[in-house]
């Protein structure tokens, strides 16, 4: 065997292709006619040159801080207004099934120095025309320490139990945040540019004395 293609068959165990994750377009399952969606969900799909990949967020932190004097925006909109948001991912959280794409997802997003991938809203806008609301919302996203203005699209729907539920996805082109998609193997495996973010974000109908709205897998951060 050449030394090339032993290289090729050690990269292909590696990387799992032997046993792929769950293919990238494999929906999160969501909440049926009467279900409570139980938690935040945020996960990312990519591929390379070999596979797809999905790697999955075991943690999620949202605060939401609500506009309750803003009745004529909540009248208008048909969810309640919202002041501030933001959402917030640990690096360390992001599970791809496998332990040595975790480790090389951890290094590509500087993740010893960077820990969090965040979202901070600063406008949005409602539109009520179709089923449920669509939203178009503009924020800073920050990964690797780098931050630039992004405009993400979800649609609000709210469940039996009073939950407003923001479902939504944006693909990124990872060069924009100044990160190299990873190469490995003698440029074997070449991870493409583009991944796709997905999330599922519960806003629970809660507010403290302070009236601050807020949805959180653990804590709000």
């Amino acid at each position: 065997m050449t030394r090339y293609a032993i290289l090729l068959v050690t990269s292909l165990a590696l990387i799992g292709c032997v046993n792929p994750a769950p293919p990238a377009t494999a929906p999160i399952p969501r909440a049926s006619a009467g279900e409570t969606v139980p938690s935040d969900k945020l996960w990312l799909t990519g591929s390379s040159n070999i596979r797809a990949f999905t790697c999955r967020a075991a943690m999620v932190n949202v605060s939401v801080e609500a506009a309750p004097e803003d009745f004529e925006r909540t009248k208008r909109d048909g969810v309640p207004a919202v002041r501030r948001a933001a959402l917030q991912v640990p690096v360390r959280s992001l599970d791809c099934g496998i332990g040595l794409q975790n480790k090389h997802l951890f290094e590509t997003l500087d993740a010893t120095n960077q820990p969090a991938i965040s979202f901070s809203l600063a406008d949005y806008v409602v539109d009520r025309s179709e089923p449920g609301s669509n939203v178009r919302m503009e924020g800073v996203l920050r990964i690797a320490g780098q931050e630039r203005v992004l405009i993400l699209h979800g649609n609000v729907s709210r469940n039996t139990a009073g939950q407003l539920i923001l479902r939504g996805q944006r693909e990124i082109d990872m060069r924009t945040f100044g990160i190299k998609p990873p190469r490995r193997f003698f440029g074997l495996l070449r991870v493409r540019n583009e991944v796709t973010v997905h999330f599922e974000v519960v806003v629970r109908p809660l507010i403290d004395p302070l009236g601050v709205l807020v949805s959180s897998l653990n804590s709000p951060f």
